[in-house]
């Protein structure tokens, strides 16, 4: 009972300081997805994919015999429950990917302008097999974030991320995925270990299950999952749902999304739903996010 009279009470504070003072609390950044994964609400850890590989699993691509040049374009609407506030924002989404040959590998530039606030992600990765149903590959990435401090000024923070990942091919039907997300511990509460896989049951139904944590950390504290569930719908459209929560965020959420897929031209749109928990730890309020995103993926 004290604890959470306490608890309380430092919530109050926090909401306190960040409305009526020039200390603001952090805001909170979505993560960088493509449209499919805003729909699978970022599960596909294990899914093999080439336009997602630079941002989810870096050796997904290596199976996959396909270039591809992808574009996306997002609108992010942000609600704060406390003072009844709302932020507009944009984002876009450029990858060049390649995974023609022994190795494959993509290029990608993601902006967010939240304001006069800015976040950039700029990525390569890089993919290889071993073995008939094995492969690996290591993405980086450099973050530059443009965001107001404390005192209400611009403040620029950099920080350069590496990402390994594995894929195996357990059957036709299952695969297996791990990644470990920012291996050197570059950025706070970035590095985490994801575990997944994803079942095509014949050939109109794929479920995708990733689970992970910090390493590092007591487990059930950062614990997050993520499902998800693609179904074929005639010939050409794919539609995706999907539910995420995770503990070392605060956050969790869902997503829907539809995908048209041709042989050269693939056309998506999904919605990202996402609650931002209140966080004394994380200097975080409570925010509602949902991301409207659009896409073009050209395959050659």
């Amino acid at each position: 009972m004290l604890n959470c009279t306490i608890k309380k009470i430092l919530i109050s504070i926090l909401i306190s300081v960040a409305s009526f003072s020039h200390i603001q609390a952090k805001i909170f950044l979505p993560t960088f997805e493509t449209t499919r994964l805003k729909g699978t609400a970022g599960a596909g850890v294990a899914s093999l994919l080439i336009d997602e590989a630079n941002q989810l699993n870096p050796s997904s691509s290596a199976f996959l015999n396909v270039g591809s040049l992808y574009l996306q374009k997002a609108n992010i609407t942000s609600s704060n429950t406390n003072n009844n506030t709302s932020t507009e924002s944009d984002q876009v989404n450029f990858i060049a990917s390649d995974s023609k040959g022994r190795s494959s590998g993509s290029i990608s530039y993601s902006k967010m302008n939240i304001g006069e606030q800015s976040v950039k992600n700029m990525g390569a990765s890089l993919a290889t097999p071993i073995g008939e149903r094995s492969s690996i590959g290591v993405s980086f990435n450099k973050l530059e974030q443009n965001l107001l401090s404390a005192n209400n000024e611009l403040s620029e923070n950099t920080f350069n991320m590496t990402t390994f990942g594995v894929t195996h091919l357990l059957s036709e039907s299952l695969t297996m995925g791990m990644v470990l997300r920012d291996a050197f511990r570059k950025k706070e509460n970035e590095s985490r270990v994801l575990i997944g896989a994803q079942y095509l049951y014949g050939s109109y139904i794929s479920l995708m299950l990733d689970v992970g944590s910090d390493y590092k950390s007591q487990l059930s504290e950062r614990f997050q999952w993520r499902t998800a569930t693609q179904i074929k719908i005639l010939n050409d459209f794919y539609a995706r749902f999907g539910v995420f929560n995770d503990k070392g965020n605060q956050t969790k959420g869902s997503g829907v999304g539809i995908g048209w897929i041709q042989p050269k031209l693939t056309v998506e749109v999904a919605i990202k739903n996402t609650d931002a928990l209140e966080s004394v730890a994380l200097n975080q309020l409570e925010e509602n996010i949902k991301e409207t995103t659009f896409s073009l993926s050209y395959r050659f």
